[in-house]
């Protein structure tokens, strides 16, 4: 990945105007943005090996522990190191917060952290759009109850696959509405990427044709008009704060030539991902900031959540004849229980999830948000050479598993109509966690938030949050979408205000 090099081979700058931290999705909209506006360097921990296997990029980000009641684990979030982040190698599922997203206080009123955001739906909206215009999302209108407003779909959706067929016709018996995932794969060709071939499994997998949508091509095609460093294999180490209260620099660690370097800016912004944004800030310990950046009120780390997830599946029958492996993941979806389950409480989000290693097998996966708690939490491990580097801690609420079983018994009813021998698996957080979020909340309290509506931190003016670490409530629906929509309205209020 050419545009990718070494700290090493980045001219030395005395000061850039802008360091964005974390080579994701978010982290690479944000340089995008900066870039335009003025001398913006971005570095990422991962190296860039493109070619390298979904489970080797995995083992790759292992570097944590999970303690929660059933006991001490390696912890595997579902993320990926490297330029691109996890977008290069997702199932294309890009869908938008619901209006009602944005403040689930009635919903939660349990929690013990505010799940309401300190923006709305018609804030991000604008963001969204043109986050679809700029990609192309094969979509369509009007099936789907939970749709919040938009710009009119800008590709056709793609046509269900043999399964989702069975699938939609167990959904029309038992009276469940549905619509066609909407993904961001090219459906047509579409802003001089081609249409999907389908020429075998999306997820996990690099797209090799570009109809799958991903923020870093978009970046690395932007051309050299922009005023963009970009630096692979760079861990951020620690903000350090001059004699004013501002970050001046950053230090960091080349793990390629196994230097240290110092880089200096006049804006940070950091989209490192949720725990390793957090414990960036919790490492960067000062006089003024004795337990960490922005940390004065205990709240860095806190309200950590993931997603709460399962399958459901069963082997198709034989007269359904079921030739072609799974391509597209998803074709077919439902949100009939998103804002609600049967037996109460906050639903989530059902849609096929095809495996392309089972050809034979119909698959359902179904997933809802967990409770914003603020005693879950994420810390630096204490130091060690070859120990983890973070430390969560997290309880999953009991209203969490019943609202997970409840969906999981509607998954589980679709497929019987399909077959026998239903089986369904919950998967736990002590095995993977799914998109992660929180830790540096946003909100208008610094009592109990780390960053404002704008996502600059509340002790530190000139330091930013434009990851998922911003959320303050993680919603059922798949987040890549808003990642990238609200790391793009950060990045883009910053430049217009500095």
């Amino acid at each position: 990945m050419k545009h990718f090099v070494q700290l090493s081979q980045i001219p030395r700058s005395p000061d850039y105007d802008y360091c964005v931290i974390g080579g994701g999705p978010a982290g690479l909209i944000a340089a995008h943005e900066l870039s335009r506006r003025g001398e913006t360097l971005l570095l990422e921990a991962g190296a860039a090996s493109p070619e390298s296997s979904y489970s080797e990029l995995r083992a790759a980000t292992t570097d944590s522990v999970l303690v929660s009641d059933h006991g001490v684990h390696p912890a595997n979030p579902w993320t990926l190191r490297g330029p691109g982040g996890g977008m290069e190698r997702y199932a294309g599922i890009l869908v938008r917060y619901r209006a009602q997203d944005f403040d689930r206080s009635a919903a939660f009123a349990h929690a013990s952290a505010d799940p309401r955001w300190p923006i709305g739906y018609e804030d991000l909206r604008p963001y969204y759009d043109e986050v679809e215009r700029r990609f192309g999302i094969a979509r369509t209108t009007g099936l789907d109850p939970t749709e919040p407003p938009s710009c009119a779909p800008l590709l056709p959706p793609h046509p269900p696959s043999a399964r989702a067929e069975l699938i939609n016709e167990a959904f029309d018996e038992l009276g469940i509405g549905h619509f066609p995932t909407p993904l961001g794969v090219n459906s047509r060709p579409f802003d001089r990427r081609p249409a999907c071939t389908r020429c075998g499994p999306c997820n996990e997998t690099l797209c090799r044709t570009g109809a799958k949508a991903s923020v870093l091509p978009l970046v690395l095609g932007s051309g050299s008009e922009h005023r963009l460093r970009l630096a692979h294999a760079v861990t951020a180490e620690a903000l350090r704060v001059d004699p004013s209260g501002r970050v001046s620099a950053v230090e960091c660690l080349d793990t390629v030539r196994g230097r240290h370097a110092t880089i200096r800016a006049r804006h940070f912004v950091i989209a490192a991902g949720a725990l390793n944004s957090c414990a960036l800030l919790l490492r960067s310990t000062s006089r003024l900031h004795p337990h960490g950046l922005a940390n004065g009120n205990d709240q860095v780390g806190r309200g950590i959540q993931f997603k709460l997830t399962g399958y459901a599946d069963v082997r198709a029958p034989a007269s359904a004849q079921l030739r072609e492996s799974p391509t597209l993941f998803s074709t077919t979806a439902t949100t009939d229980f998103y804002h609600r389950l049967p037996g109460g409480g906050c639903g989530g989000f059902l849609y096929e999830a095809s495996a392309s290693d089972r050809p034979d097998t119909i698959r359902l996966h179904f997933v809802v948000s967990e409770t914003p708690m603020a005693e879950n939490s994420v810390a630096p491990a204490p130091s060690s050479a070859d120990g983890p580097n973070v430390v969560i801690r997290h309880r999953t609420h009991r209203s969490d598993l019943r609202r997970l079983r409840s969906l999981r018994s509607i998954a589980v009813d679709t497929l019987a109509r399909i077959g026998r021998g239903v089986r369904a698996q919950e998967e736990f957080n002590a095995t993977g966690m799914a998109h992660l979020a929180g830790g540096c909340r946003a909100g208008t309290d610094p009592r109990t938030s780390v960053v404002g509506p704008e996502g600059r931190l509340h002790q530190c003016d000139n330091v930013y949050v434009a990851d998922s670490a911003y959320f303050p409530y993680a919603a059922a629906a798949n987040p890549t979408m808003t990642v990238i929509a609200n790391a793009l309205r950060i990045s883009r209020q910053l430049a217009q205000h500095s």
